[in-house]
């Protein structure tokens, strides 16, 4: 895995998780949020210099608590607006990782972000692994990333 990419990545989920969720992101999980089960998948794919799909895994309940902090509410919005929620959160961290690896004056587009069924393969190529791979400790669960590239930057 390319260390510089998943700094990079890192960086912008967090990031992400902050100022969209206002929430308290940390490298450093603690055993509540490192076996914490995976409650929703999204992912955005994307084409340009590169192409390939971001992941998003988030795990331990966290997700009503980031999607209720993005509406400004205090209950949990119903299961759909969650969902719309990690969908959007997956576009703003792709789409602040890219320009981060390729160069601003690089163009990507990305496709509509979605939510993935459990069981769905993370990446449409059978076998492939995820170039880069980060964890966010959230509250009392954690936000996974997993970044596939194809024509990834070697460095």
């Amino acid at each position: 895995m390319n260390d510089k990419i998943a700094k990079a990545l890192y960086r912008a989920a967090a990031l992400t998780f902050e100022e969209l969720g206002f929430m308290f992101p940390s490298s450093d999980l603690d055993p509540l949020q490192k076996y914490a089960s995976v409650d929703a998948l999204g992912c955005v794919d994307f084409e340009g210099p590169y192409t390939g799909r971001l992941v998003v895994r988030m795990c331990g309940g966290v997700l009503p608590v980031l999607a209720a902090n993005m509406m400004g509410e205090l209950e949990p919005p119903e299961q759909r607006l969650q969902r719309d929620a990690l969908g959007e959160v997956a576009n703003i961290i792709c789409g602040n990782l890219l320009p981060s690896l390729a160069g601003a004056k690089e163009v990507f587009q990305l496709k509509t972000p979605r939510a993935m069924a459990a069981g769905e393969p993370l990446f449409p190529v059978p076998g492939t692994k995820p170039t880069a791979e980060v964890q966010v400790g959230l509250e009392e669960g954690r936000a996974d990333l997993l970044l596939f590239l194809i024509d990834a930057p070697q460095e």
